[in-house]
């Protein structure tokens, strides 16, 4: 395993990119098994699911820009 100093500028981009698809599935989970009881909670979470598009975006073009 790679210690994290060692990964390039596209590296750690890549991982936070993995990382906010991760977030994002997760929010839809929590949100899909909430929805019949707490559909108010599952809204909450479908918002932060719909953030963490956002930052993987954001993230996406930052990467994008660097391998130009």
């Amino acid at each position: 395993m790679r210690s994290f100093d060692s990964l390039t500028e596209q590296e750690v981009l890549a991982l936070a990119i993995s990382l906010e698809e991760v977030d994002a599935r997760i929010y839809d989970d929590f949100a899909d098994g909430l929805q019949n009881d707490y559909p108010s909670q599952a809204e909450e979470f479908i918002k932060m699911r719909k953030e963490e598009d956002v930052h993987r975006h954001r993230l996406l073009d930052l990467y994008k820009s660097k391998i130009r």
